[in-house]
């Protein structure tokens, strides 16, 4: 089970919200797994601009795997 399908864009999704939603989502942050985040290609292509990303530490990951 994925929370997020990196890469592939829902053209069902609906672009209309309430303004408190967006109130509500604006400044949030995700925190992904290292192996995750080199599947990603572009972060900022499905994020919002500032969207604060944190690589999860796991036992083992060199620290260069885990910082950009």
């Amino acid at each position: 089970m994925a929370l997020f399908k990196f890469g592939r864009k829902d053209s069902g999704a609906s672009t209309t919200g309430s303004a408190d939603l967006v109130s509500f989502l604006g400044g949030f942050s995700i925190e992904v797994m290292p192996r995750t985040a080199e599947k990603v290609e572009d972060f900022s292509a499905i994020l919002p601009r500032g969207t604060r990303v944190y690589i999860a530490h796991i036992e083992g990951t060199p620290i260069e795997d885990m910082v950009a």
